[in-house]
């Protein structure tokens, strides 16, 4: 059941994508990067199983903000994607901010619908912290990697993956053993991160043969 979840979550993060930007074009990137952001930093709590191996469900929405990062590369140049990172940290700031409120909002005794959000972020209020300084690092890091690829390779499928298994090892492996320091011995969120790492791999396969249909036929605007 949660394989059918995840596969519909990687399906659903594309279907987002294409239809901003067929809708909005550039506009429409803007919003998905930001809705796919978001999105990540709410699932980044959530650990699930996939074919056996305990990953952090976040991934997937988080694969799309790089394919998101790589078609403005690709399509618009490297000069506009610095505004998509300062949209991206705001953006999460505010979130984090608005999370740690809830966490403190308790109903009245009267309420009889209302959630009590108290303690719902308490055991993992380091990832409110961490995520949006990773997220921003993870961003910076791939667009100068995928720069320094692109000047020795013009291949966009080969920088992609390339890019990936080089950079994305800070957010899959790096964030999770600092954000689960306390909570599960360090061994353990090593292993969730390993396996978060090789299942976005695979999801980054998939988002290549997307931003290939995306981008195809159009020239690239340095």
């Amino acid at each position: 059941m949660e394989e059918t979840i995840v596969i519909l979550l990687v399906a659903l993060t594309l279907l987002t994508i294409f239809c901003l930007y067929k809708m909005l074009d550039k506009r429409g990137l803007y919003f998905a990067v930001v809705l796919l952001t978001l999105l990540t930093f709410v699932l980044t709590f959530k650990v699930s199983t996939f074919f056996k191996m305990n990953i952090n469900v976040g991934i997937i929405p988080y694969i799309a903000t790089l394919s998101v990062i790589y078609i403005f590369i690709i399509k618009y140049g490297y000069k506009e994607v610095n505004n998509l990172y300062k949209i991206c940290l705001l953006s999460n700031i505010g979130v984090a901010l608005l999370l740690l409120i809830m966490n403190y909002f308790i109903p009245a005794p009267t309420e009889t619908i209302s959630i009590n959000m108290q303690g719902t972020f308490e055991y993992n209020y380091k990832i409110l912290i961490i995520y949006p300084i990773m997220m921003f690092l993870s961003q910076f890091m791939i667009t100068k990697f995928y720069k320094l690829v692109a000047n020795i390779q013009n291949n966009p499928a080969l920088c992609i993956t390339l890019t990936y298994i080089i950079t994305s090892i800070v957010y899959t492996v790096i964030f999770y053993v600092l954000c689960y320091i306390g909570i599960m011995e360090v061994k353990y969120s090593l292993f969730l991160g390993i396996s978060t790492y090789i299942i976005g791999l695979a999801i980054t396969v998939i988002h290549i043969i997307f931003i290939n249909y995306i981008v195809s036929g159009k020239k690239v605007i340095k």
